[in-house]
């Protein structure tokens, strides 16, 4: 668990952690030097309510939410990893429940559905994508198609899946996904299941809605994605799927600048409007046809996507 300026959510992040019904685990807690009260509200309860299963590293150099995350995974001691941000909540069963169905399908990364809960109080349930099992090569392509998540919150991977798969540093937004993409191709078997047993937090302040990424970012966030693709890149069918992760990658970035003032968005959604490529469009129409018509217009008028998009985002996530 991550903890950068969560104060006034990380203790209910915490307590959906120790509710959970199964009660083998041990839950490291990551404080990033966090400048808020953070790190006194985390020792003042657990000093309130003490657990053995609870361990907290209190950073005093920040090291981002990439570089806290691999200092617990060479940290963690068990068999399975999961991850939560501090500013969301397991449901009581997600351990459990993502157990039960490794074990059943013989899995040794399981994905499951979670809840939206919105700025306004509402929620909604989103799939991880088609239920089932697939290969760890399948799930890497799906991955790179937009067809399962690329989130690390909604997943319990084996260790055995991610030995030598880390978070990468240099970049600060999507970093789940080129360590979802290793862990899913570094799977022997992945199961997604129906059940919602995240919580996640849409809040517009938040690291990952409340900042927008240089393109030159981008650039290096797909960098990473054509190394950890690996093998995948070689048949057509993974040069295809990451010609839409290229696509999404710019139309994202775009999205972000959406909130900015016209000058500097604009210049933002330029930069991106040149990085996309009709090759990538045309591949993204077969495949993904909303992502191939959003880059059209991307292309065609970056001031009617910004205006379309903007409104895509206040209606799907309150924000």
């Amino acid at each position: 668990m991550p903890v950068y300026n969560t104060e006034k959510r990380v203790v209910s992040a915490i307590t959906s952690v120790l509710a959970q019904t199964d009660p083998d685990f041990e839950l490291l807690v990551m404080i990033d030097a966090s400048p808020d009260q953070s790190s006194e509200t985390i020792h003042r309860f657990l000093s309130e309510n003490p657990d053995s299963r609870v361990r907290v590293f209190d950073n005093r150099t920040n090291l981002g939410v990439s570089g806290v995350r691999n200092q617990a995974l060479d940290e963690a001691k068990g068999r399975w990893v999961t991850f939560i941000d501090s500013d969301d909540r397991y449901r009581p069963n997600f351990l459990s429940t993502m157990h039960a169905f490794a074990q059943t399908h013989d899995a040794d990364l399981v994905v499951c559905g979670h809840t939206l809960v919105s700025t306004d109080g509402s929620h909604r349930d989103r799939s991880a994508g088609s239920t089932g099992v697939r290969t760890g090569k399948q799930a890497g392509l799906e991955l790179l198609e937009d067809n399962l998540t690329p989130y690390v919150w909604d997943k319990l991977i084996s260790v055995d899946a991610i030995t030598d798969v880390r978070f990468p540093m240099d970049i600060h937004r999507a970093e789940d996904a080129v360590f979802c993409l290793g862990a899913y191709t570094g799977s022997e078997r992945t199961a997604v299941i129906e059940p919602s047993l995240y919580e996640y937090t849409v809040d517009a302040n938040s690291a990952t809605w409340g900042k927008v990424v240089p393109v030159e970012e981008s650039d290096r966030l797909l960098e990473h994605l054509s190394q950890q693709a690996g093998h995948l890149l070689n048949e057509p069918q993974g040069l295809s799927a990451f010609k839409i992760s290229c696509i999404l990658t710019y139309l994202n970035n775009a999205q972000q600048a959406i909130g900015l003032d016209k000058a500097e968005g604009g210049e933002i959604i330029s930069q991106c409007q040149r990085r996309i490529s009709w090759n990538q469009i045309a591949a993204a129409l077969r495949i993904k046809p909303v992502f191939g018509f959003a880059g059209i217009l991307l292309k065609a008028s970056p001031a009617a996507y910004r205006r379309l998009y903007g409104t895509y985002v206040r209606r799907m996530y309150g924000i």
